[in-house]
């Protein structure tokens, strides 16, 4: 049932309850008055009466039939009343409902109520029915005095049906007006209520739109009163939760913009260990599938450590910390976080990729080694051949020549790597100003030559410049981009059999905007575990081959840093006992 119906059914039944009340009250007084006004009426007809027939009615002794009877016939029909003298003794001389011999039969009155009463108190009032007519009447009986001495008794009587008749029409007609009344009572409870719940109903479907996303719905405020006053605050409070579910919005936004963009995975899980949110960088760590949501960890991801950390921070309900191996990273170590969430009984879990800081530690761990290593065998050697130079007492020319060339042999290689050392520092800061111009990458080929040609007769290797003369020029520093060459074409000839082919050629892909370098070996290959890697400084394939052909083990990171300082990259392709493909890409000259 609405509102609306319930006033209205409220406001019919107060109004129908109130006009029953009215009509019941206002009945019964009405009822009393009206009964009042009619016995008033019959006092005054019985006192004119008796003032009459005080002076028409002869002596007593002269009291007959004849000469009362019509005197009392005419007093009634004058005033619309039954009228009867009685004389002293309760004889009736005459009434206006009987004639005759039927006049003469009627009973003695004197021991009538309302005759008693008179003759008792001057005036006698009942309502009773007619021992003669068999009527029920009101009667009013005064009796008569003349010079103060009573002569008998007359009696105005109303029939009780015109009393009730009476009475009768005018309660039907309090009950009409009632029905009337409650007719119109609902009528203007219809419209009165539906002028009040017009305002509710609009703010209900005010507050539906808005329950149901329309937040920019506001209720029009029309009056001043209480339903105004609502609409109002209403309308203040539908503004206040706007702000706030905007900057609930914002917030969320941000928060979704830092977990989308942030390096750590996140997952949120509840006490079921279903997953309930995760952010890209979990899905990926994780391998989760599409439809992860409301599945259990265990069931996606079946990792032991992963599932011991997190029943170790449901037991304690504390924050569970631990290095574990993930399958699906590069080196498979992560550090994972879970921080249970007591109130919601929920658990974030934060994994923070760290393959790549233990992959640093390594390298570096082998940089110290290896930097170690490189400047103790030369340090080593110098010191013992200085000290053989200063123990000696053998003066022959020859054998301190052969030591001091052993000193200048390692001092050297020390001066070469600790220049390698510098210029690779001086590459990876950045801090590096290139003089480029714009050559053809055929303006090397001299030099090159001159560089090796003769290592390549002693080995008796082949290199083939085949680099097109219509291939686009390129912007580069000449210095650093010939170190480029010189390290890619000595590290070809150190690992290429005698006999060998290095090639060298060019060409332009990718819609002509780079231009593709190929430095390609007949030498033994690099091994797959180890291509990764090759650029790393002081790594080497072969480490004791290296070392025996004086190499320092930077040359391959040199050469990457100078082609990231080029905008250019660098990769291999190489297969064991095949040989090695060297590639590194530079970008067309815009200059003409």
């Amino acid at each position: 049932m609405n509102i609306r119906t319930q006033l209205t059914l409220s406001y019919i039944g107060i109004v129908l309850i109130v006009l029953f009340a009215i009509y019941f009250f206002l009945g019964g007084a009405l009822e009393t008055v009206l009964s009042d006004h009619i016995t008033n009426a019959l006092q005054v007809q019985a006192a004119l009466t008796r003032e009459f027939l005080i002076e028409e009615l002869p002596d007593k002794d002269q009291f007959n039939y004849d000469n009362i009877d019509p005197l009392v016939d005419r007093l009634g029909k004058v005033g619309q009343v039954r009228l009867t003298f009685i004389d002293k003794s309760g004889v009736v001389r005459g009434d206006t409902e009987r004639d005759g011999s039927s006049l003469k039969e009627m009973d003695n009155h004197l021991s009538r109520p309302e005759i008693r009463e008179a003759n008792e108190n001057g005036f006698g009032e009942i309502n009773r029915k007619s021992d003669t007519t068999q009527i029920e009447y009101r009667y009013f009986a005064l009796r008569i005095d003349r010079d103060g001495v009573p002569i008998g008794f007359c009696r105005v009587a109303l029939p009780l049906e015109t009393v009730n008749t009476a009475l009768g029409n005018l309660r039907r007609m309090l009950l009409y007006v009632t029905i009337a009344g409650s007719i119109l009572a609902i009528l203007f409870g219809f419209f009165s209520t539906g002028a009040i719940v017009k305002p509710i109903k609009k703010l209900t479907e005010i507050t539906q739109s808005i329950a149901a996303g329309e937040t920019t719905s506001r209720v029009e405020v029309k009056s001043d009163n209480e339903m105004g006053q609502l609409s109002r605050h209403f309308n203040i409070m539908t503004d206040r939760v706007q702000e706030q579910i905007d900057m609930i919005s914002v917030e969320n936004k941000r928060l979704e913009t830092i977990l989308n963009n942030m390096s750590e995975g996140v997952l949120l899980i509840n006490g079921a260990t279903e997953i309930t949110y995760a952010n890209p960088a979990a899905i990926v760590m994780l391998n989760l599938p599409e439809m992860y949501i409301g599945r259990a960890l265990i069931e996606i991801n079946r990792i032991p450590e992963l599932q011991a950390l997190l029943r170790e921070a449901e037991h304690t309900e504390s924050v569970a910390f631990a290095e574990i191996r993930l399958e699906n990273l590069r080196e498979s170590e992560a550090e994972v976080t879970i921080v249970p969430v007591i109130a919601e009984n929920e658990y974030v879990i934060v994994i923070h990729d760290v393959s790549h800081i233990r992959q640093l530690e390594r390298i570096r761990a082998d940089f110290v080694a290896n930097v170690s290593h490189e400047l103790r065998t030369p340090l080593t050697t110098i010191q013992g051949y200085a000290e053989t130079l200063l123990n000696t007492k053998s003066s022959k020319n020859k054998k301190r020549k052969e030591f001091t060339a052993k000193i200048l042999q390692h001092s050297t290689r020390l001066t070469r790597l600790v220049s390698d050392l510098l210029e690779l520092a001086r590459l990876e800061s950045g801090d590096i100003e290139l003089k480029r111009t714009v050559c053809h990458l055929n303006s090397f080929h001299e030099q090159i030559k001159d560089v090796f040609e003769p290592v390549l007769e002693e080995s008796k290797l082949t290199l083939q410049w085949d680099i097109p003369e219509d291939l686009p020029k390129v912007s580069v520093d000449r210095q650093l981009f010939m170190q480029v060459f010189v390290n890619l074409i000595d590290n070809a000839i150190k690992y290429s059999p005698d006999k060998g082919v290095i090639e060298v050629s060019a060409e332009t892909r990718e819609s002509d905007d780079d231009v593709i370098v190929h430095i390609k070996d007949t030498g033994i290959g690099i091994p797959l575990e180890s291509q990764s890697r090759v650029f790393e400084r002081f790594y080497r394939v072969d480490k004791d081959r290296a070392r025996e052909m004086g190499g320092t083990g930077l040359g391959l990171a040199i050469v990457k840093h100078i082609l990231l300082c080029h905008d250019g990259r660098i990769w291999l392709e190489s297969e064991l006992g095949q040989g090695t493909v060297f590639h590194f890409s530079l970008r067309v000259s815009a200059e003409v």
